[in-house]
């Protein structure tokens, strides 16, 4: 008898727990997965975020809200009845690009810094509730770099200074070990600059070599090359960036002097 209450409660109890998992699994399938991507754009350019939701049942209004200090705040939504509404603190700032149901994007006309963050976007289902998805906005700033240096009897220093969004990182690549100095200051724009000093004790060694200043910044690292002499100061140029306007200028030249002798080729023979 005892054995037979037993199995009956724990058929019961299969049967509800059976019931209650193929009801969530049946609610996250009519509701669907909202699809996000993470932006990241250059400061003061536009940049857009979207968000799709694929579902059986009805979406009555998408709402976008940014999180401040983890706390949603309203920016805009769209609806079938209302149209697109974007709250007055966010006019002229923002728009709706993509006014769908089922698909929504927001455009940010220029970012400020204030706009990186992490938003969310919000479907109401009709008869279920909301479905949200955050997705995330990132601001950079290309680096700024300046290379110099003071050379005296005594002493040569070079100097190296980056300044960029996020926080760029600087290293040196120089044949001997050398002092240095790193400090970093942060400014109101979001930008950061980093400054290292190499400070050499004996520095007729340094004449004429090339020391190179790197500056790693998001995924990319670029070298920065000076020459000391004996002139006393000197400035840097970009090596991507130096071989970038030489070989086009190169390649012109040689076309312009190809094109120059068959035309006196041509003259020469008459044609």
């Amino acid at each position: 008898m005892e054995l037979q209450v037993h199995e009956k409660f724990f058929s019961h109890h299969f049967k509800y727990s059976l019931i209650w998992s193929m009801t969530l699994v049946m609610q996250c399938w009519t509701q669907g997965n909202v699809v996000t991507e993470d932006e990241t754009v250059m400061l003061e350019r536009p940049a857009s975020l979207k968000c799709s939701l694929q579902t059986l049942q009805e979406i009555m209004i998408v709402t976008w809200q940014k999180l401040i200090y983890g706390r949603p705040e309203n920016m805009a939504t769209f609806s079938q009845q209302h149209g697109i509404v974007i709250q007055p603190a966010y006019k002229d700032k923002i728009e709706i690009t993509q006014p769908g149901l089922s698909e929504s994007a927001i455009t940010f006309l220029k970012t400020s810094v204030e706009d990186e963050g992490c938003y969310l976007c919000i479907f109401n289902i009709f008869g279920v509730g909301t479905v949200s998805g955050k997705t995330c906005l990132s601001l950079y700033v290309q680096p700024k770099v300046f290379l110099n240096y003071q050379f005296s009897e005594n002493h040569l220093n070079v100097t190296c200074t980056a300044t960029a969004r996020p926080p760029p990182v600087i290293s040196w690549k120089v044949e001997l070990e050398v002092q240095n100095s790193t400090e970093r200051t942060k400014y109101l724009n979001g930008t950061t600059s980093e400054t290292s000093i190499l400070y050499f004790k004996d520095p007729e060694n340094q004449v004429g070599k090339k020391i190179l200043c790197i500056v790693k910044h998001m995924e990319n690292k670029t070298e920065y090359v000076v020459i000391p002499n004996k002139n006393g100061t000197g400035h840097n140029f970009s090596v991507p960036i130096f071989v970038g306007i030489l070989v086009p200028v190169v390649i012109l030249l040689t076309l312009i002097v190809i094109l120059l002798y068959w035309k006196y080729r041509r003259q020469s023979r008459g044609i």
